[in-house]
């Protein structure tokens, strides 16, 4: 019995299908013309066999424009349609290697160089019957009109690709006295049904076992998505923030930095070990998909959308947001593919050392930085004191006194001709300030400066006039320009003197 079948391609169906519907009206019309005729020795009918079509097969097999296309070192299962189908009809089987329209009127140069013109043998296809297709000696009939036999194809010779063979049948009536037939001198006939040539083609030869194939296709798919996601987490952190990292992360993320720090400081190596496992991984994947596909095409498909999504797509969505995880936990596959690559990957990383220099990473700038800071405010933990310190710290040199500056239209102050009664007692209380100016006439006259703790022993009813107050304590005045920058500002105010006192809780 033959093994289990594998399905005809669907592109064949149709062409397969034509084939069954004009054997079955052959059929159908030969049985009405077939007249009985004297058996071998018993006086029974002639077997008539009509042609053939594929019934099962255990390899690629398929019909052809009405041929039949079948695999070297395989089984197949034909259908033999024809008149008094017996248990006998597969010895009446058989192939040949010569085509007809060859070998007429000539001697087949395979039959030997000695036969003469009057060996009939040599003279038509089937005098020679190949032993490169052997029919089993087993039938399964139908009503004496069908019959399933099955062949066994042999291999085909190393110089052959594929090789057409022909459809011979055994007949008992020899041709009668007289007859100049060369195709019926011999108890072998000719087959001249357009549906009864047997292609056979070359076996197809995997690179690999078929099994062993897909364990390797899902290894390099794994391994591409792995380069693909490593080359952007990994070359994603430079050095700058790997030592940020290292400094200031948590346990975990530093662990993770100092893995990685060594292998990203030699960023070209790197790239181009990652680069070129890439490539490479993904040129043999091609490779073995076209070898199990059997069509470019088909291979290039499979490829892109494999690649595309399981070496680039998901990789990359991962690694871009868990680069450091990701690239820590497969640092010794890296350093493995690095050391594996040494040989082309290192002479190019030390060329692109000397051409485009060594690798710094991201340095900020003050702008950068403070931008930075504003942009990840709603991600970070600082209060909004805490960045209007930082941010006022990080402007400290571009800033002059005259962007911080208070107008003078909005200052408190107070006339130098005031007196300190109640009412003016009251109101400077109620200002807040510790600082009033005092001016004279107009209020951009300023001549003096009252501290609020001066008056700490000034009596409200007293009515003391406000000059004798500023001219007892005489506080100096510091003018200067609009255009100072507040950090020569900030020296400024550093060179008052305090005198510090020890706590008495320490």
């Amino acid at each position: 019995m033959a093994e289990p079948s594998v399905p005809v391609p669907p592109r064949k169906m149709a062409s397969l299908n034509r084939v069954r519907a004009f054997t079955l009206i052959l059929l159908t019309a030969s049985s009405c013309l077939i007249t009985p005729t004297s058996g071998k020795e018993g006086g029974g009918e002639e077997t008539v066999i009509i042609g053939l079509r594929l019934e099962d097969t255990d390899d690629i097999s398929f019909m052809d424009r009405g041929f039949l296309r079948v695999s070297e070192r395989s089984r197949v299962r034909l259908r033999v349609y024809g008149h008094n189908i017996n248990n006998e009809t597969w010895s009446k089987i058989a192939f040949t290697e010569h085509e007809r329209s060859r070998v007429i009127g000539g001697i087949d140069s395979s039959s030997g160089d000695n036969q003469s013109q009057e060996d009939t043998s040599g003279l038509h296809p089937c005098g020679i019957r190949t032993s490169d297709i052997l029919i089993l000696p087993n039938i399964i009939l139908n009503r004496k009109t069908s019959g399933v036999v099955e062949i066994e194809v042999k291999p085909l010779r190393k110089t052959e690709r594929s090789k057409a063979y022909y459809l011979c049948i055994a007949t008992s009536t020899p041709a009668g006295p007289g007859a100049h037939d060369p195709w019926t001198e011999n108890t072998w006939i000719y087959h001249d049904g357009e549906d009864t040539k047997v292609i056979v083609v070359e076996e197809k030869k995997f690179l690999l076992p078929f099994w062993l194939q897909v364990i390797f296709i899902s290894m390099l798919l794994c391994l591409s998505g792995m380069f693909s996601g490593l080359n952007l987490g990994l070359m994603a952190l430079d050095p700058m923030e790997l030592q940020i990292v290292q400094n200031c992360g948590t346990e975990k993320e530093k662990n993770y930095a100092r893995k990685i720090e060594p292998v990203r400081s030699q960023g070209n190596y790197l790239l181009c070990s990652l680069l070129l496992g890439n490539v490479l991984v993904n040129t043999t994947l091609t490779i073995l998909l076209d070898d199990i596909a059997g069509s470019g095409l088909i291979a290039v498909v499979m490829s892109t959308i494999g690649i595309v999504i399981f070496g680039e797509i998901v990789p990359q969505a991962i690694c871009s947001r868990h680069g450091l995880a990701v690239g820590a936990n497969t640092i010794f596959l890296t350093k493995f593919f690095m050391l594996l690559t040494f040989p082309a990957s290192y002479p190019v990383s030390k060329l692109l050392d000397y051409l485009l220099g060594q690798e710094i990473g991201t340095v900020y700038n003050r702008e950068k930085l403070l931008e930075m800071l504003r942009v990840t405010d709603p991600y970070n933990d600082l209060v909004k004191e805490e960045l209007n310190i930082i941010q006022g710290a990080l402007e400290l040199r571009t800033k002059t006194v005259e962007d911080v500056m208070t107008p003078l239209r909005d200052c408190f102050m107070i006339a130098g001709d005031a007196t300190l009664d109640f009412n003016t007692m009251s109101e400077i209380m109620e200002s807040g300030y510790t600082r009033i100016p005092v001016f004279e006439g107009d209020r951009s006259n300023i001549v003096d400066l009252l501290f609020v703790k001066d008056l700490a022993f000034v009596d409200p009813d007293d009515c003391t006039p406000l000059k004798t107050i500023t001219k007892f304590y005489s506080h100096a005045l510091h003018f200067v320009f609009n255009d100072t920058k507040l950090d020569a500002m900030l020296e400024e105010f550093k060179k008052d003197i305090a005198l510090a006192n020890r706590s008495p809780s320490s």
